[in-house]
């Protein structure tokens, strides 16, 4: 491979970084206001969290699509779209004022979400050598920590008191991914890096059943359910649990952000690690061991050790999430790499539209949070066996 194609195109990262922190504010803004949401609008608790878990869930209906359409037209039209689509339905929501059109406009959303994100570790394939894709997932991973995190920590200090409304939170959460969409058409090359074709063949059904046949990627995909079933509800309740517990409403927000700032510096140091090491399952078993333990000890501990519990929890779901996203264009050809990421996020994102659900179905039958982490501490003991049984991709080069 040639010198230039091997020099990582720091312009595009960039942007693709800023584009991915805009995408996943619209999504993290919701868990800090479900109460308030929920008094606004005279909703459930689990009518409340379909806004936060439904547009994740047609993320998982999109998926396979958007890998075939990047796959088709080329990454940088594929994701664009997403994008365009995705600050539609954001924006759309923030003048809406009744729940079932709010709720549309969220599907809007997470139409785009479904387009754009699972593209992304098609972008880190292919504007990177094998070796270093993981290292370029885990780049694109701290833009969703960051985006999560910031919009944990400001939503409930900052955004709602300054707008007094919901729809204004989902207004001012629209702002970086119109900024980041127009960077996006106006500075993005087609295709974005020099080693990244288009590979235009349209809809290929036969390359769809060779991904559907491999059972490496549907252990991927399982693996993946079970990490978004676990994240997407610790994160969504997580604020709620706490205030319930004695935290104010800002100090809940803050603490929860936790979970996603300190991946920052995780994710960052220990891909290094994985990299170094050629080594991807010790980064799957040891977090998942470490979240069994985080998500059963929130119930027995107090607001001030809340902090410390988010941080390992934090550390944990950030080092096995982009260990997750690596390993389907680790497995396959690059012109494959959309459509195996498609179905990965297809399959493994159903768990961030069930966690949460069966989170808030738990919460209404039985007013406590107790069985909600209960449920959580029992799928990553589970899940421990799973990460075992997923092949190591680590030292695999072509």
């Amino acid at each position: 491979m040639s010198q230039e194609k091997n020099r990582t195109p720091y312009g595009v990262l960039a942007i693709a970084l800023l584009l991915t922190f805009g995408i996943w504010m619209p999504l993290f803004v919701i868990p800090p206001i479900e109460d308030i949401i929920g008094r606004q609008l005279s909703v459930t608790h689990t009518q409340a969290t379909l806004l936060y878990s439904l547009p994740v869930a047609m993320l998982a209906l999109v998926a396979i699509p958007a890998g075939f359409l990047a796959d088709s037209i080329g990454i940088k039209k594929a994701i664009g779209i997403g994008a365009a689509v995705l600050a539609l339905g954001s924006a759309l929501r923030g003048v809406s004022d009744s729940y079932p059109v709010i709720l549309t406009f969220s599907i809007v959303y997470g139409i785009g979400l479904g387009l754009c994100f699972p593209n992304i570790p098609k972008l880190a394939r292919h504007c990177s050598t094998r070796e270093r894709s993981h290292i370029t997932v885990s780049l694109f991973t701290v833009g969703v920590l960051a985006s999560g995190g910031t919009s944990l920590a400001v939503v409930t200090p900052l955004f709602y008191p300054v707008t007094h409304s919901i729809q204004g939170v989902f207004l001012i959460s629209t702002i970086p991914v119109f900024l980041a969409l127009v960077v996006w058409w106006f500075f993005i090359g087609d295709p974005p890096c020099p080693t990244s074709g288009t590979e235009t063949g349209g809809m290929d059904l036969k390359l769809l059943n060779q991904m559907v046949a491999r059972k490496d990627l549907w252990l991927v995909s399982c693996l993946f359910l079970l990490h978004n079933f676990v994240l997407y509800t610790w994160a969504g309740w997580l604020p709620q649990y706490l205030t319930s517990i004695g935290a104010s409403a800002d100090k809940a927000g803050l603490i929860t952000s936790v979970t996603l700032w300190v991946g920052l510096p995780s994710v960052l140091l220990l891909s290094q690690l994985s990299s170094r090491l050629q080594r991807r399952k010790p980064f799957l078993w040891g977090p998942t061991i470490l979240l069994a333990i985080t998500t059963f000890a929130i119930l027995h501990v107090n607001i001030p050790l809340t902090w410390m519990i988010a941080a390992f929890t934090g550390i944990a779901t950030s080092v096995r999430f982009s260990t997750i996203l690596a390993l389907p264009v680790e497995m396959v050809e690059t012109n494959q790499s959309g459509s195996a990421s498609g179905m990965t996020m297809s399959v493994g994102y159903t768990g961030a539209l069930l966690g949460p659900v069966i989170g808030g179905i738990i919460l209404d039958a039985t007013g406590s949070y107790t069985g909600v982490f209960l449920t959580l501490a029992g799928l990553s003991l589970i899940t421990i066996a799973l990460t075992f049984m997923v092949p190591e991709t680590g030292g695999s080069h072509s």
